[in-house]
């Protein structure tokens, strides 16, 4: 039993020893080797049928030969490129100009008490008293007199005389007998106006100065108060705010022991901290 093979065909005796081998399982053990060997031919011969028979159909058929899907491409053509170098180039180190300025951060400086600067009253030289100047008009009766000034070469200087002031008449400083006085004394005027002078914060490092002008009227009152030279950030406006919040009066201009109206000029320095 032991050396039976299983690729003979005595195994399937064995196998069906006592028992039914008319019912068609003992037949198909015994031609199993037929049949796979004809089942491996008729494989066989199908696969080789269908991979000659377009070959052969093409051969006898040259015409009828299936195109190619392939479209037809030129040949290739090969090209010797030299390759290109490209020169080299150093890197140029940025030239960084040199500052000959600094640069100076800008911070916001508190304005202190501001520095009232008087205007500069010119004095000419040799001006003639209003006595001598009426005896001048006595002898010249060709109408030098509406002038204020005799024959004598004038200086430069407009000298004002009571002949043609009326009440509307505004009389330079320069033309006065005696100047408006503050009482107190011109320096209690700056002091004022220096401690009522509210300081704005602004940018700068430099000395401001803003220049205004007013009349003072005959009864000693501050009238027609304007700003001349207004350098911005509401200067101007301040300054003319404490100048009419003055309630106190000034002594009057005088010409001919008479008071007049006298234009008046107050520059107003302000130094920052």
């Amino acid at each position: 039993m032991s050396r039976l093979s299983i690729y003979e065909t005595n195994w399937i005796d064995v196998v069906f020893e006592n028992r039914n081998r008319e019912y068609g399982a003992y037949s198909l053990r015994q031609e199993n080797t037929k049949t796979s060997l004809f089942a491996l031919f008729i494989g066989v011969l199908l696969l080789t049928s269908a991979i000659s028979v377009p070959v052969v159909y093409n051969y006898l058929n040259p015409d009828h030969r299936i195109p190619s899907l392939v479209p037809d491409l030129p040949p290739v053509v090969v090209v010797d490129i030299t390759p290109y170098e490209l020169p080299e180039t150093k890197a140029e180190e940025a030239i960084v100009p040199e500052i000959k300025n600094p640069i100076i951060e800008n911070s916001n400086t508190q304005l202190i008490n501001p520095e009232i600067v008087h205007a500069a009253v010119a004095t000419p030289e040799n001006i003639a008293t209003n006595t001598e100047l009426k005896s001048n008009t006595s002898d010249n009766p060709t109408g030098a007199a509406s002038t204020g000034l005799g024959p004598t070469p004038s200086t430069g200087t407009n000298i004002t005389s009571t002949v043609g002031i009326t009440e509307k008449t505004i009389v330079p400083t320069s033309a006065l007998d005696k100047m408006p006085e503050f009482p107190g004394g011109i320096k209690k005027f700056y002091t004022y106006v220096g401690n009522n002078f509210e300081k704005p914060e602004i940018d700068s490092e430099n000395a401001i100065r803003v220049s205004v002008s007013f009349v003072i009227e005959k009864d000693g009152s501050m009238t027609d108060i304007k700003v001349l030279k207004d350098p911005g950030y509401g200067l101007g406006t301040e300054a003319i705010r404490v100048l009419k919040s003055l309630r106190i009066k000034w002594a009057p201009g005088i010409i001919d022991n008479e008071p007049v109206r006298t234009a008046y000029n107050l520059p107003i320095t302000i130094q920052p901290n």
